[in-house]
């Protein structure tokens, strides 16, 4: 197995009973793992590390801290792979694989979730009676199925993200792929001695597969992070690499619905007259091809998989799981609050778009046939795609950042879905090139804003240790969004829900600017610094760059949390723990 697992230490048993700094307690040795060290109390910490005979050299010589080659050379640095080319080529692979491998669990995500809503129309005509007019079938049952899904998708995201903070980034990984491989197996294979058996055999599946995926979104995002950050190529980039790696969603909802295009072009199924059992193979082989890339990410992260070399650094015991709780909801309740509720207010315009793109279509072209309707439907999937990169590639900039970038994206949209609304009847009677293109801009800035930060953020907001459980809560609570749009918005005028949309919008927009800090220019390693800090009940024991106004949201400022920040404190501190990187990173350049 290609996993790391927490270090040990050879029969060194540590008792502190008396309060120590946080410096005191990294210069005598002592690294909090979960298989090692327990903190109890207030300021009193209790290590304990036992383990194996071998450890010295080989550990010194990972870390590399008696490398004079390594400028990072410090007591908090993780191992880090390095990369130099002069081969442009070999530079670009590097970069690809850096994302699109990690990323894969995203793109089976996508190509599968989003394929249900392509496929229905697939289903009304295959199965009729079934689906359409309910004759053969519980109308309840077929109108549940997205919700069954999504409920998959979101105990998926809070259980997942919880326990992926206990047992690691692998094993979490192998866990959802695990999941969403038996899944997409029940969805290829889906049958019943009934069609409404197969119905409810292809709700399990749903469910299944949509837990895997409901952990996939935590994981994939923290272990973008980290990876990003323990790669001192890459931390320089690590939104970049974070929102590349979640382009994947858009790859996979655009390869599937080219691929249900192909599938009905080469059975012959794009007039208005369809053959059942074409159709039938069409979305069966859709999915099979789709299991192609889930039982390679499964074998991947199951022999190849190098844990999170930053979860290991930060690593604590398992009894520390209800006071890490505590502090989270005592000293991160407002980010988490920020993170979740802009998420949740951007899925409810999200889906809600999503729920109007048939009707979208019909107003384009009516009487579209199955085909025409993908069609339609990968154009939007393509300028959704291009948004993705347009976010990936100014997210570390300077003069964007993720505070600026979220707060655009969830401007323009309020702004293009309130011309949508308040002119709707206009647009669609005698302006249909402009609703056309209002449409597709809206679903442009979706992505190169909300879409994208919604995910990035809650993957650097928090620290190492709590990580994945704050992500897994914030894109839970997101997908509440998704389930509030799907019943409230069957009640609404075509122009309702573009108004309702729009202010959706710019609730996310007014939450962004106060409860949002914007981290592009800080090292995670202070967050973590902090945390540590807290558990150990003294907050004022870390006043490093985490604590600086300029990584603060607008709240944190307000409640006075920089009161913590004393530059001259934090690096006497630095130079106790053996620091000698800097907690800001270079990127105000770039």
């Amino acid at each position: 197995m290609g996993g790391i697992v927490p270090k040990k230490w050879n029969l060194f048993v540590v008792s502190l009973s008396e309060p120590f700094s946080l410096a005191e307690v990294v210069q005598r040795g002592i690294t909090p793992h979960r298989n090692g060290c327990e903190i109890q109390g207030a300021a009193h910490i209790r290590a304990e590390v036992i383990g194996e005979a071998k450890m010295a050299s080989k550990d010194v010589e990972m870390t590399g801290k008696n490398n004079p080659n390594n400028s990072m050379n410090d007591k908090r640095d993780y191992e880090v792979e390095e990369f130099h080319s002069r081969n442009a080529f070999a530079s670009f692979y590097f970069w690809v694989k850096s994302w699109a491998l990690p990323g894969i669990g995203m793109f089976c995500e996508s190509y599968f979730i989003f394929s249900i809503g392509n496929i229905t129309p697939i289903f009304q005509e295959t199965y009729k009676d079934c689906y359409k007019q309910h004759k053969t079938c519980d109308a309840g049952l077929i109108n549940a199925e997205t919700y069954i899904q999504v409920s998959g998708i979101i105990i998926g995201m809070l259980l997942m993200g919880y326990i992926a903070d206990q047992i690691g980034r692998k094993w979490g990984s192998v866990l959802t792929s695990t999941f969403m491989f038996i899944g997409g197996i029940l969805l290829t294979c889906s049958t019943g001695p009934t069609i409404q058996g197969w119905a409810i055999m292809f709700a399990v599946a749903q469910f299944i597969f949509g837990y895997g995926v409901g952990g996939e979104y935590p994981l994939a995002s923290s272990s973008a992070s980290e990876r990003a950050e323990a790669n001192k190529a890459l931390r320089f980039r690590r939104g970049e690499m974070v929102v590349c790696t979640f382009t994947m969603q858009g790859w996979g909802n655009l390869v599937n619905t080219a691929v249900l295009c192909a599938l009905l072009a080469i059975f012959g199924q794009t007039g208005s007259k369809y053959n059942h059992y074409a159709l039938d193979a069409v979305w069966r082989i859709s999915f099979g091809l789709g299991l192609i890339p889930v039982t390679a990410m499964l074998v991947y992260r199951l022999f190849f998989l190098q844990e999170s070399k930053v979860w290991v650094k930060q690593n604590k015991p398992a009894s520390v799981a209800f006071r890490e709780q505590k502090v989270l909801w005592y000293y991160y309740w407002h980010r988490l609050f920020g993170c979740a509720l802009a998420w949740f207010f951007w899925d409810v315009s999200f889906y809600g778009n999503k729920l109007f793109q048939s009707t979208f279509i019909k107003i384009l072209s009516p009487g579209a046939s199955i085909l025409l309707t993908l069609e339609w439907t990968l154009l939007n999937s393509f300028i959704s795609l291009i948004g993705y990169y347009f976010s990936a590639f100014t997210v570390d900039k300077s003069w964007m950042g993720r505070v600026r970038l979220q707060s655009m994206g969830f401007l323009m949209v309020f702004v293009l879905f309130l011309c949508c609304a308040a002119a709707y009847d206009q647009l669609v009677k005698h302006a249909l090139h402009w609703f056309q293109a209002l449409y597709f801009l809206s679903s442009f800035f979706g992505q190169f804003g909300p879409n994208a930060t919604t995910w990035l953020l809650p993957g650097e907001v928090f620290p190492t240790d709590i990580r994945a459980t704050c992500h897994g809560i914030s894109a839970a609570t997101g997908k509440v969004g998704a389930l509030v749009a799907g019943i409230w918005f069957a009640y609404l005028t075509n122009a309702g829900k573009f108004y309702v949309a729009a202010f959706f919008n710019l609730a996310g927009l007014v939450l962004t600017i106060l409860f949002v800090p914007n981290l592009m220019s800080l090292d995670l390693r202070e967050g973590d610094r902090r945390f540590d800090a807290l558990m150990a009940n003294n907050p004022s024991a870390y006043s490093g760059d985490a604590v600086h106004p300029r990584n603060l949201s607008l709240f944190e400022r307000m409640i006075g949390v920089q009161k913590y920040y004393n530059e001259n404190a934090d690096n006497a501190a630095r130079k106790q723990e053996g620091i000698q990187s800097s907690g800001t990173l270079p990127t105000a350049q770039h």
